[in-house]
């Protein structure tokens, strides 16, 4: 019989599979050598990665050969095949290898090799070697030959192994070539053909369309830059290089000789380049930097904002998309956010040398930049970037390092902030009166919670100041299709093939949006046009601007005055303004706390949770008795920010509510008198209605959706597995609240007290926040 002895002697099926196991690992070992980019040409590359793999397969071999002897099963060549492509599969995905290889030649900036494994995040070439080796020692088997060796030790495993193989090679190729599929699907839509258009619409030029501007592309760089000829040998003007190393001392080990070696400079001359998007003509105009996240550098970001930059120089504007690529990650890993500082800084650098341009005489851009009116737009990392930018822009010295001296002042006037991480820097940074705008997508499995809001929450608006702050959250948008270049799956492989793609808007919708709501940003900040502002106040205001959607918005100015915000104390039964008490009725719930993201962090800012039973008719009242605070007096609008919340209050009211998980308990499925729970992803949007009351007695009451259009809660899944989506997102929903606007009507010195009636046709639940005045726009 040709099988395999136990004497540890290979039969010809089991050399077939020896062979192909050992050559197709090699081959992947070598391909994702090749993948790292460490800037050696790809041929070293594939040698460097495969002689990695036949290390790596020689020590799986070894041991996996000495496990099975001691387990007394058949050692060759059964158990040390599945021994060591088990090991290959966890070694060879492109983050493992990356760190293997940085074990190797620098320990110091080594950490755990092996990553966890969601779900299905092994390559799939390497499942299908699995397959395929497993496989022909039992096929080149008779049957009577395969029987028998199921009888003998090591048989049963060998077969059992080959199976799972098999079974998940296929599952492999699933996930490469399925997209997912909308679990959650709502017929709700902020705007869309069929949702009648019930406010006025903005009179201004369409925010949508290109300008009339003729413009140049340019670039302007320093140094050798042989990665970029565009900012080298191609480079229109010569900008400087500037010395960072102060501001990012961990650029040092391999992680900066690797960078050095393939970028050609060290960050002791680290340049200043971007491309550039001229309008023709004497100016002066505008200026806006854009600035990207942390993408792989040898990916380069920069040149994935032209859409942005093309749109914005033909309105009038003078884009720079910066390359910060050399300090973003790599195969030696990433900084970690100990490299925010240094981004900032590098922002401020550009303005410099603009600056510089701008009175130089004889330079192209002598006289041609507007220096009173720039704005900073980043994303990603770069979100954060620059508000950073923005504090450091005010001091005279680095916070970290005080011998590092400042000498910036711009006048920067808005920020824009592009599905922003919070935090990375490690101190948390607080704003004064700067205009700014946080955009967010809610299938961004890169940055999955609305961090923008943190940094909105972390902004001071004095009165007078004429500023205002949006927050914008985009249903189905993700994180990577801000950049034409990133695509629409936020992870690398393997992590990328278990992404639910098939929820997100596609790239050239996504960045209309962008376009038209930075375009819309920058004409109410930069070019003081105050008629853009509705845009954010209520997006149905430019309902022939946006593409059909869901829009979540959250807006406030320097003239809001709050009547109750609950910042002030632990009593739930007084508001922020003085004198003001709170009164409930019909409430199952009812509790003041922190709002949460979705990965538990704070939003920075408190609420009201208010929930009711079916068949109450449930009421949130603030009296006023001292009146409405001076500054809101006069025409004024009311606002609050609120947001349907899937929490179920208890049919009691005393304890908390319990998190509604879509399926009725025992309890409620017995009880025939009561209206089944709102679900999460309801198609009906939150109902409630607003009542004035009068010092005189007198009543108005009206329904809130003659005035705003509130989403359902908005329930999404990431990946494709909703095991390994609740496991790796936690939250299926997160609190992002919208801001709602009333105009009064009367004077708001007459308001004696305000309050919300809520649907009690059903079990509800909802956040309230910012309750409070704002001077009347349109007056």
């Amino acid at each position: 019989m040709n099988d395999d002895r136990q004497d540890g002697s290979v039969s010809d099926s089991g050399r077939t599979a020896l062979r192909i196991a050992i050559a197709a690992t090699l081959a992947i070992a070598g391909l994702r050598g090749a993948l790292l980019d460490t800037g050696r040409p790809d041929s070293v590359e594939f040698v460097l990665g495969a002689l990695t793999g036949a290390a790596v397969l020689w020590i799986a071999w070894f041991a996996g050969s000495r496990a099975a002897r001691a387990a007394r099963v058949v050692p060759a060549p059964v158990w040390p095949i599945v021994v060591a492509l088990l090991l290959t599969l966890l070694v060879f995905d492109e983050w493992s290898m990356a760190a293997l290889w940085r074990l190797a030649l620098d320990s110091s900036s080594w950490g755990w090799p092996l990553p966890p494994l969601d779900g299905l995040s092994v390559p799939a070439l390497a499942s299908i070697v699995l397959a395929v080796s497993l496989g022909t020692i039992v096929i080149a088997r008779s049957r009577a030959d395969a029987l028998a060796l199921a009888r003998e030790p090591g048989g049963v495993p060998l077969v059992a192994v080959a199976a799972v193989a098999i079974a998940a090679a296929f599952a492999s190729i699933y996930s490469l070539v399925d997209d997912g599929g909308d679990p959650y699907p709502t017929r709700f839509r902020t705007i869309g053909p069929d949702v009648p258009v019930t406010v006025p619409q903005i009179q201004a030029p369409d925010p949508s369309q290109p300008g009339t501007h003729e413009f140049d592309l340019l670039s302007y760089g320093a140094g050798p830059n042989p990665r970029r000829p565009e900012y080298a040998t191609g480079r229109d003007l010569d900008s400087r290089t500037v010395d960072g190393r102060r501001l990012l001392p961990e650029w040092r080990g391999l992680r900066g000789r690797a960078r050095e070696d393939y970028w050609d400079f060290d960050l002791a001359q680290a340049p200043l380049n971007a491309l550039l998007w001229a309008p023709r003509g004497d100016g002066p105009f505008p200026l806006v930097l854009i600035v990207h996240g942390n993408h792989g550098m040898e990916d380069v970001s920069d040149p994935g904002y032209a859409y942005l930059g093309e749109f914005l120089a033909s309105r009038g504007y003078l884009v720079a998309s910066v390359d910060e690529n050399f300090i973003n990650g790599s195969w030696t890993g990433d900084f970690r956010g100990k490299e925010m500082a240094i981004r900032a800084w590098l922002l401020l650098e550009h303005l410099s040398l603009w600056r510089d341009w701008n009175a130089t005489p004889g330079h192209r851009f002598e006289g041609r930049v507007d220096l009173e009116r720039i704005a900073l737009v980043g994303h990603s990392r770069g979100g954060e970037a620059v508000s950073i930018a923005h504090a450091f822009n005010a001091l005279d010295r680095h916070p970290d390092d005080a011998t590092i001296a400042f000498d910036y002042g711009f006048d920067i006037d808005a920020l824009v902030a592009v599905a922003q991480v919070d935090q990375r820097y490690h101190r948390r940074v607080e704003l004064q009166d700067v205009n700014f705008l946080a955009l967010q997508g809610s299938y961004d499995a890169d940055e999955p919670a609305f961090h923008g809001l943190r940094q909105f929450n972390r902004i001071d608006l004095s009165p007078g100041s004429d500023r205002f702050k949006a927050g914008f959250y985009i249903h189905r948008a993700n994180h990577g299709q801000f950049n034409a270049g990133w695509g629409r799956k936020d992870y690398g492989p393997p992590g990328a093939w278990l992404l639910n793609l098939e929820p997100i808007i596609d790239g050239e919708t996504q960045r209309r949006i962008a376009s038209v709501t930075i375009a819309s940003f920058l004409e109410a900040t930069l070019n003081g046009d105050r008629r853009y502002r509705a845009l954010f106040r209520d997006p149905r205001r430019g309902a022939s601007w946006l593409p059909e959607g869901i829009y979540l918005h959250q807006y406030t100015d320097d003239t809001f005055v709050p009547i109750a915000d609950f910042e002030e104390d632990l009593d739930v039964t007084t508001g922020s303004a003085p004198g003001t008490t709170i009164r409930t009725e019909g409430l199952a719930l009812w509790r003041e706390e922190s709002l949460m993201h979705r990965d538990g962090r704070a939003q920075g800012s408190a609420a009201v949770v208010l929930g009711w039973r079916a068949g109450a008719a449930p009421s949130y009242t603030i009296d006023l008795a001292n009146g409405v605070p001076p500054a809101a007096d006069g025409e004024a609008v009311l606002t609050l920010a609120i947001a349907p919340s899937p929490e179920r209050a208890k049919a009691t009211a005393s304890g908390p509510g319990a998190v509604d998980d879509g399926e009725p308990s025992s309890a409620e499925e017995g009880a025939a008198d009561e209206r089944p729970p709102a679900r999460i992803g309801d198609a009906s949007p939150i109902e409630f209605e607003v009542e004035l009351m009068h010092r005189d007695g007198t009543r108005r009451r009206v329904a809130a959706d003659a005035f705003s259009r509130v989403a359902p809660p908005l329930k999404v899944r990431y990946l494709k597995s909703a095991a390994a989506n609740l496991d790796a997102y936690g939250n299926l929903w997160e609190a992002v609240l919208q801001t709602v606007e009333l105009p009064l009507g009367m004077a708001a010195a007459d308001i004696a007290a305000i309050t919300l009636h809520l649907d009690g046709t059903r079990d509800g639940t909802v956040i309230v926040d910012a309750i409070g005045l704002r001077a009347d726009p349109e007056a």
